[in-house]
């Protein structure tokens, strides 16, 4: 008896640890595929590649339901499930397991990445009985869907946009203040005094002469006069303060989230909408 795991999880990311933890505990890397839609996604070649290959098809490939002469497997969900979760960003990983002593032990390693959807399927020789059911305990997310007893279900996953408000700084510019130096003329009047000698020649006198007359004489008279002399220093008169101060203000931003809606057309011809619930909605 082979058991068949199929589980969607919403990121490469969470499937990698997945099948990483698989692959340590026992499980062979050649029992784990995967695929997501991202383009660096290698899964197409490594079915065109492989040897089991046998004319399935890629999804027949993946979720293990090549036909073979002793068993035949149909998962509950179809192949366009599970792309429309690989187009929407997840990543499909399907574990085949042969030994009853693992199966327990791969669905419990599974679930502990929190995958969106688990289905199991158990095939046996000549017959198969699948169930599918949702992972205890996981997260779902707001796309997640629940499995009804009929083989027959559609999902069409409703998607909504959220908006977020965030905040960045700019510059809005540099206010420069340079401090230079200007000239200006001024004038000042001040009183300078000097001294000027004036020689008054051959004032006439009659006197006697004194002891040392005829003798040789010089007399040297020393002329002063006041210059202007110009000091300057410098004192503070005024100063200028530089601050920057904060400001708040309140702005609205607008723009549009889009919401996916259906119109379903009854037989009769009436027609009705739904969507997807508005965020913070129960």
């Amino acid at each position: 008896m082979t058991e068949h795991i199929v589980a969607v999880f919403n990121s490469e990311t969470a499937a990698d640890a997945a099948a990483r933890d698989l692959e340590q505990a026992g499980i062979p890397a050649s029992a784990i595929r995967r695929y997501s839609a991202a383009p660096n996604d290698s899964s197409r070649e490594r079915y065109a590649d492989s040897s089991t290959s046998n004319g399935g098809g890629f999804w027949a490939w993946l979720l293990g339901e090549e036909p073979s002469t002793q068993t035949t497997s149909s998962l509950y969900r179809d192949e366009n499930f599970y792309e429309q979760r690989a187009q929407t960003g997840g990543t499909v990983l399907s574990v085949r397991v042969d030994d009853d002593s693992r199966i327990h032990q791969a669905v419990g390693i599974l679930e502990t990445h929190h995958p969106i959807e688990i289905e199991e399927n158990t095939e046996e020789t000549g017959a198969m009985s699948a169930a599918a059911a949702p992972a205890e305990g996981v997260n779902r997310g707001s796309d997640a869907t629940s499995r009804g007893s009929s083989a027959s279900e559609e999902v069409i996953p409703l998607a909504e946009e959220n908006i977020e408000i965030g905040k960045r700084t700019i510059d809005r510019g540099t206010t420069r203040v340079r401090r230079y130096v200007v000239e200006r003329p001024v004038e000042r009047e001040v009183t300078l005094r000097g001294e000027r000698v004036t020689i008054e020649h051959r004032r006439p006198l009659d006197t006697s002469a004194a002891g040392h007359a005829f003798e040789e004489r010089t007399v040297e008279v020393r002329e002063t006069e006041e210059v202007p002399v110009v000091e300057k220093s410098a004192r503070v008169v005024e100063e200028v303060a530089i601050r920057k101060e904060a400001t708040e203000r309140t702005e609205t931003v607008r723009d549009k989230v889009r919401r996916e809606e259906v119109e379903v057309t009854e037989k009769d011809g009436r027609t009705s909408s739904a969507s997807a619930h508005p965020a913070g909605s129960s």
